[in-house]
């Protein structure tokens, strides 16, 4: 879709469209930047669509659920808040400010992470190995080498370990998902893979997606935590790492899939590469 169709917001009548742009940077998604005019007030504000898509289905993501995320954690004011869920989407505020980068420190880093932990549990939970079937489902068959074969068989008949109780975990909490805002607020957006599940994964995928090295950001977190189990957090993290590879060679295969550009598959090979020769 080059341009957007304004006939998607007609569930919201009093909802002028100004402009649309599509965003840049959404992996998963293809995601527009709304300016929209309230009639009743004439106020005019930003928005975010986004689509309940062909792509969105193929990463197993559900836009209900991320529009109960938003709405659960809306007086913590770390999200942005949920407008409208509708047919063909959802409306997001959009949040003013400066995507992180070496201005949010590790520290600042994993209090969010810390922080998003202690949020209310969603009533879904991430099933690792039901997710990455799913995403096995959704990759062409071209790129099921022998190879891939075989790193699915492995971790598919892993045991997998949880190493704590559930918390809330938002699962791709890289600094590209955090907006800097002026006052000095830091704001998590893109809930889109947000679930109940062990916060060791979902730290263990914020180390990743940062380039953080793992025993100081294992000795942060739990400082911030408060707790002595300095330890187990390290070795559930240290367990939890290839699964996240595998996650991820999984997604950009899928991704491949879905918008055949070739620099999801080179980035799947090479990560597949680095795991089969790790592993087998």
């Amino acid at each position: 879709m080059n341009t957007f169709d304004p006939a998607l917001l007609n569930a919201l009548p009093d909802i002028e469209l100004l402009s649309a742009r599509p965003l840049t940077g959404g992996l998963s998604n293809r995601c527009w930047l709304l300016e929209l005019r309230d009639e009743r007030t004439a106020i005019c504000s930003k928005a975010v669509w986004r689509p309940i898509a062909k792509s969105s289905l193929a990463f197993g993501l559900s836009r209900e659920r991320e529009h109960q995320v938003l709405n659960s954690l809306e007086s913590s004011n770390l999200a942005p808040r949920s407008i409208a869920l509708l047919d063909k989407g959802l409306l997001v505020e959009w949040l003013e400010g400066t995507t992180a980068a070496d201005n949010l420190s590790d520290e600042e880093l994993l209090q969010l992470q810390a922080g998003i932990h202690a949020l209310p549990v969603p009533r879904w939970r991430l099933d690792v190995k039901q997710k990455t079937a799913h995403y096995w489902e959704q990759i062409d068959d071209r790129y099921k080498s022998p190879s891939l074969q075989q790193i699915v068989n492995y971790f598919q008949n892993l045991p997998l370990q949880n190493w704590f109780d559930d918390t809330c975990c938002h699962h791709d909490l890289g600094r590209y998902n955090i907006i800097c805002q002026p006052e000095g607020h830091n704001r998590v957006i893109d809930w889109e893979y947000a679930a109940a599940g062990d916060p060791s994964l979902d730290l263990a995928l914020t180390i990743i997606a940062n380039g953080l090295e793992r025993e100081h950001a294992v000795a942060a977190y739990c400082q911030l935590l408060g707790t002595q189990e300095h330890e187990r957090w390290l070795a559930a993290v240290t367990a939890w790492q290839p699964w996240c590879r595998y996650l991820a060679v999984l997604w950009y295969y899928v991704g491949a899939t879905v918008w055949h550009d070739n620099s999801y598959q080179t980035e799947a090979d090479k990560l597949a590469q680095e795991l089969f020769r790790e592993l087998l």
